[in-house]
């Protein structure tokens, strides 16, 4: 029996290498996930930005109603 030891020893030491292997890969995994997910963000924050200025350019188009435009709208009504 004094091989069981040394062998129970080396199986061990391989499924930790093992499980080393497996979350490394994992780690790679949420790195390249976090790498797209910034990229879509970055890509979200440019829209929201776009059309925030899009909203405020229509507002100073039209700009505000005046009493004159308002009265006129309520005797169409």
């Amino acid at each position: 029996m004094p091989l069981a030891g040394p062998q129970a020893t080396q199986r061990e030491i391989e499924r930790w290498r093992q499980r080393e292997r497996r979350l490394i890969e994992a780690l790679r995994s949420v790195d390249d996930e976090r790498r797209r997910l910034d990229d879509e963000l970055v890509k979200v924050e440019q829209q929201v930005a776009y059309y925030d200025s899009l909203t405020r350019e229509m507002k100073r188009e039209l700009g505000r109603p005046g009493l004159s435009s308002l009265l006129s709208s309520l005797r169409r009504a």
